[in-house]
């Protein structure tokens, strides 16, 4: 008879090589509020 062992599931999020689409949108949504302080100040946001 085989034995079945429950495997822990990873607290963290897995690291995969795909991007997903809402990965994408908070990168798109992320960028555009760096442009519009850069188009309101004129200065782009480093963060030191």
């Amino acid at each position: 008879m085989a034995t079945t062992r429950k495997t822990d599931k990873p607290s963290k999020k897995e690291v995969r090589d795909e991007l997903t689409f809402l990965d994408v949108r908070q990168a798109a949504r992320d960028g555009q509020k760096v442009f519009d302080k850069f188009v309101i100040t004129g200065r782009l946001p480093i963060t030191k």
